[in-house]
């Protein structure tokens, strides 16, 4: 079966763009949730080494300065410290640093106030457009704080790491959830595409397709449910078309019945009545055009009933052709209508003869009724398919009316056929005919203006 394309209109494209959808609402609430998480619990960590540190780092320092014969700057050289840390000490209103990059001046006031009046604190400042962190912790002389800036370069290659792989990963999840969205969706949506299929074959006249659901429990009350009506339906058009063939076969009888006495009245009547014999001839036409049309509906309706009365075999076609036109063209014109391009010339198609000969014989007697008679006939080959075409010296069959005129009982519009006898019955059994041996027939603009009728057939071999 034939993979649909991907089309937002279709239904496993909008079942396969919600389960994209879903799946990047889902990876991007985990990716939140996962960067909150992480660098909150980084953050934390951070900030608590920092603080064991420099808590370590001050009683350190309060031991040293304790001790006779140390001065601050050798204190703080003492001390242990991170790669790119500093330590800085108030004493007195003294400052004393272990850098040249960072000072008094470049920390907040209210950090330092806060560290010289006696309470801890800890904010991350900008230093030359980097962030770090300023734990302050007080010494036990009044006045007296140590201070210690922790680089966060570290934690922000980490925090810019995390970002980029939640980011990749949520974008990944759109390519990812829409071919695995379509793969899973096929399997899913298989049985309504038989559904469609079925239905599909049913609207083309198979009226005795059937869908097996297989085992499976959620198709079965659907496939229940089609079946029955594709049953009654299938009923109710075998019962009428039965009807049809009866009430016309029943008809033959009297129309037998009424062409006989016509014939004695005709060969009886007065020569000289011109009157009469005017009225012979209308009657006579309006008797034969109803003998027409019961054999159009007993043939159609025969038909509908399921009549297997095809008996499809190998023909070339270009000699039925011919053959067919010089039965219709008595007037010496065969040879002038009829081209057989070399490459149709011994094309063989399986068809029924007498069905063809019928579709044929139809359009050249559509033309000749309704549009100004045939101005040219063609046999071709197109690829794999045998080609017919049938034009005529009418004003052509409007674009909206291409595919009605196919109808039963139809007439195309402005045209000659809406005033010209006939039933509508031709064209309805011409596209019956060739649909049931496998091709299929279309109208379209007719190169000198008229319309040009195309019957299409597989062609079955070519030697």
């Amino acid at each position: 079966m034939r993979r649909a394309p991907f089309r937002l209109a279709t239904l496993r494209a909008r079942a396969t763009a919600a389960f994209t959808a879903v799946t990047l609402v889902l990876s991007s609430v985990v990716a939140v949730a996962v960067w909150v998480a992480v660098s909150q619990f980084l953050l934390l960590q951070r900030e608590r080494v920092t603080l064991v540190q420099t808590a370590d780092n001050a009683a350190q320092v309060q031991r040293s300065l304790a001790t006779e014969g140390l001065g601050v700057a050798q204190v703080l050289a003492q001390l242990p410290r991170e790669t790119g840390s500093t330590s800085l000490l108030v004493d007195g209103g003294a400052w004393s640093t272990t850098s040249l990059l960072v000072g008094r001046d470049d920390l907040p006031e209210q950090l330092r106030e806060l560290a010289v009046a006696g309470t801890p604190v800890r904010q991350r400042i900008e230093l030359d457009g980097e962030t770090v962190m300023a734990v302050a912790v007080p010494l036990a002389e009044l006045g007296s704080a140590y201070i210690e800036v922790f680089p966060l370069g570290e934690l922000d290659r980490t925090y810019r790491v995390l970002a980029t792989v939640l980011a990749v990963s949520v974008l990944g999840s759109v390519p990812l959830a829409l071919v695995v969205g379509w793969w899973v969706t096929g399997p899913a949506l298989r049985p309504l595409d038989r559904i469609s299929a079925a239905a599909a074959a049913v609207a083309a006249g198979a009226l005795d397709t059937r869908i097996d659901p297989r085992g499976d429990p959620s198709l079965a009350p659907i496939a229940a449910s089609f079946n029955q009506t594709a049953e009654a339906l299938e009923q109710r058009v075998r019962s009428d078309a039965r009807f049809a063939a009866d009430v016309s076969h029943e008809l033959r009888s009297p129309l037998t019945t009424m062409l006989g006495a016509l014939d004695l009245v005709e060969a009886t009547a007065d020569s000289g009545d011109a009157e009469q014999a005017e009225a012979l001839v209308l009657l006579r036409s309006e008797v034969e055009r109803f003998e027409r049309l019961v054999a159009d509906l007993l043939e159609i309706s025969r038909a509908d009933a399921g009549s297997p009365d095809i008996a499809l075999e190998p023909v070339q076609l270009s000699a039925l052709v011919r053959e067919v036109v010089g039965r219709h063209r008595l007037d010496g014109t065969t040879a002038a209508l009829l081209t057989v391009h070399p490459d149709a010339a011994e094309v063989l198609v399986c068809v029924d003869k007498r069905r063809l000969e019928r579709v044929l014989g139809n359009l050249m007697d559509n033309a000749d009724k309704h549009a100004g008679g045939v101005t040219g006939i063609t046999v071709t080959r197109v690829g794999d398919l045998a080609q017919v075409t049938v034009d005529d010296a009418g004003p052509g069959v409007a674009a909206a009316d291409r595919d009605r005129i196919f109808d039963r009982f139809a007439r195309g519009a402005g045209s000659l056929r809406t005033r010209t006898e006939g039933a509508g019955l031709g064209l309805a059994l011409v596209s019956r005919h060739v649909r049931m041996m496998g091709g299929a027939v279309h109208v379209e603009d007719g190169p000198d203006g008229g319309a040009r009728f195309v019957v299409a057939l597989p062609v079955e071999a070519a030697p």
